[in-house]
């Protein structure tokens, strides 16, 4: 039985597909908690009190952008949805999150482009390293269905 659902989101359309699969699973058994992570990349170009005061409002933006996206898509008050913002290596930060809380299954999508159903990177990491099952969501998607 899945209980804990984790669905990393980069805000792009491959994400979307793969919380509006999650949020579908979720219906179907209503005990589901679905974590939404999105993780800051830290760039090394910047000094560290550069990086402070840009990853700050770059979270609290971020932050917001996570609220809203729970809101727009909860019909249901009774969801239980949890929204993670985490700054660091996205593969590396997200392994360990995984890790960490032990879920019962991680969905992605399969690539940030939008334009092929090629595994992206971070995807590859999460089947390889996370130790939980992954499901992999493509980037056509029709009427809230996977099209064929």
């Amino acid at each position: 039985m899945i209980s804990s659902i984790l669905i990393p989101t980069d805000f792009s359309p491959a994400s979307w597909n793969a919380t509006q699969v999650g949020l579908e699973l979720s219906r179907l058994n209503g005990e589901v908690i679905i974590s939404l992570l999105h993780i800051y990349p830290m760039a090394a170009r910047y000094s560290q009190k550069g990086i402070q005061a840009i990853s700050q409002k770059k979270l609290e933006e971020v932050e917001k952008r996570m609220n809203q996206l729970s809101v727009d898509f909860i019909e249901d008050p009774e969801k239980r949805i949890k929204n993670m913002v985490l700054s660091g290596n996205v593969e590396d930060t997200m392994i360990q999150f995984i890790r960490e809380n032990h879920f019962d299954l991680v969905i992605v999508g399969i690539n940030g482009n939008g334009q092929n159903n090629e595994l992206g990177s971070h995807t590859i990491s999460v089947i390889r390293e996370s130790g939980v099952p992954v499901m992999i969501v493509p980037n056509r998607l029709v009427d809230g269905d996977i099209a064929s």
